[in-house]
């Protein structure tokens, strides 16, 4: 599964100041919602409390995993699993 970045400033409203939050989820926009399930979004419901967002593809050829970002890493990390479950089997 792909995994999201979520990236802190360091305005005292975000859940951290710095870092980030790593997501392993099947799309962006399930990401999205496993984020906004821990970290509400920000005052008026329209914008993502964190920073910005990347892809991992956007995310690791970025220097932040050497560097870190405002002097921090990885703050949490969210994965998100689905389990498929057979009614017709369940029910016996």
């Amino acid at each position: 599964m792909p995994k999201f970045y979520y990236t802190y400033g360091t305005d005292p409203v975000y859940p951290f100041q710095g870092g980030w939050t790593e997501i392993e989820a099947p799309d962006r926009t399930a990401a999205d919602l496993a984020f906004k399930a821990y970290h509400p979004c920000r005052p008026g419901g329209r914008f993502l409390n964190c920073a910005d967002v990347y892809s991992e593809r956007e995310f690791l050829p970025s220097d932040m995993l050497l560097n870190g970002n405002y002097g921090l890493w990885c703050q949490e990390e969210i994965t998100l699993t689905r389990t498929m479950v057979n009614i017709e089997s369940e029910a016996g």
